[in-house]
C-alpha cells in the first residue's frame, strides 16, 4: 500500500511541474518586476501546479505514516527524479546525455541499496 500511496504522490508531483514548467515556457523571466509578477500569479497553470503540489504533499504524508523515513523519502525522491528524466525527455524535447543516464543509473541503485 505504501508503494501506491508513494506513486500517487509522484504523478501528482509530475503534473505539477508540468503544469509549472508549461506556465514559465511563456514567460519571460530574465528580468524581474511587477509586471512578470503578475504573470507568474495570474498564470492558470501554475495555481493549478501548486494545487497538484499540495495533493502530492498529501499523498507522502500518508505514505510516511506507513513506513520509515529512511526508506519512504528516498523511494519518492527516486520515483520523482526518474519521472521528470523521463518526461522533460519525452513531454519537452530536453536532450538525454550521457552524464544524464549516468545519473539514472546510479539513482536507481542507490535506491534499491537504500530501500532493501
Amino acid at each position: 500500500m505504501t508503494i501506491i500511496l508513494l506513486v500517487v504522490g509522484m504523478i501528482f508531483n509530475l503534473l505539477a511541474q508540468f503544469c509549472l514548467k508549461t506556465a514559465v515556457s511563456n514567460i519571460k523571466l530574465d528580468t524581474f518586476n511587477m509586471e512578470v509578477i503578475f504573470k507568474i500569479f495570474s498564470n492558470l497553470y501554475i495555481w493549478f501546479g501548486a494545487i497538484l503540489y499540495g495533493s502530492s504533499f498529501f499523498f507522502y504524508v500518508l505514505a510516511l505514516s506507513r513506513g520509515e523515513l529512511s526508506r519512504i523519502s528516498p523511494v519518492s525522491q527516486a520515483l520523482t527524479t526518474l519521472g521528470v528524466v523521463t518526461m522533460s525527455i519525452l513531454v519537452f524535447q530536453e536532450p538525454v546525455t550521457v552524464t544524464k543516464m549516468i545519473g539514472v543509473i546510479l539513482l536507481i541503485i542507490g535506491t534499491i541499496v537504500i530501500f532493501l
